[in-house]
C-alpha cells in the first residue's frame, strides 16, 4: 500500500450496513480542501470490497487505498499512525473496531447509530451516519484539531 502522509482508517469488510460508500463520498469532499489526506480501507478483498472497488474505481484513486489482507503487525501500525479511525456504521452489535482504535491511541470519529455512543461515551466525536454533510464536518473537525485528537485519545485510554 502506498501510504504517503496523513490518513483516515477503517478496518473490516464493507458490508452494506457498514456504510463505507458514505464514508468514501464524505472523504472525497474532505479531499478537495485537503488533497494530501488519504483514506485507508483495510480488510480482506472479498465480494463487498470488490464491489466497492468497482463502483468507485478505487484502483485509479491514489487517495483511497484498499490494502487487502493485513497482518497483525501491519494492522497495529495502521491504527497507531492514522490521524483518526472512522466508524460510519448504520448498525453495530458492539463496535469492536472503535475499542481497538482506542487501545492503539487512535482518535475515534463514530456513527451515533445503535449502541455506539453508549459504548464509546465521551471518547469519540459522533455524526449521523445517514448525513454526508454531518459526517464530513465531524471528520474534518477531528482532522484539523490536534488538541481534540489528543483529548479523544486520553478519554479512550480511560
Amino acid at each position: 500500500a502506498n501510504i504517503s502522509g496523513e490518513f483516515l482508517l477503517h478496518v473490516g469488510s464493507p458490508f452494506p450496513h457498514k456504510n463505507i460508500d458514505k464514508l468514501i463520498e464524505s472523504f472525497k469532499i474532505i479531499n478537495k480542501t485537503q488533497p494530501n489526506l488519504q483514506l485507508v480501507l483495510a480488510g480482506k478483498k472479498e465480494y463487498f470490497m470488490d464491489k466497492l472497488i468497482a463502483d468507485y474505481k478505487l484502483g485509479d484513486d491514489h487517495n483511497i487505498i484498499v490494502t487487502g489482507f493485513v497482518s497483525d503487525a501491519e494492522l497495529k501500525w495502521l491504527y497507531q499512525n492514522a490521524i483518526c479511525y472512522v466508524l460510519p456504521s448504520l448498525s453495530e452489535g458492539f463496535g469492536l473496531p472503535g475499542l481497538e482504535a482506542m487501545a492503539h491511541n487512535c482518535p475515534l470519529v463514530s456513527s451515533n447509530a445503535t449502541c455506539l455512543p453508549e459504548i464509546y461515551g465521551k471518547a469519540a466525536v459522533y455524526f449521523d451516519p445517514r448525513n454526508t454533510d454531518d459526517m464530513t464536518s465531524k471528520i474534518n473537525t477531528v482532522v484539523l484539531d490536534k488538541k481534540l485528537r489528543q483529548n479523544l485519545v486520553a478519554r479512550g485510554q480511560k
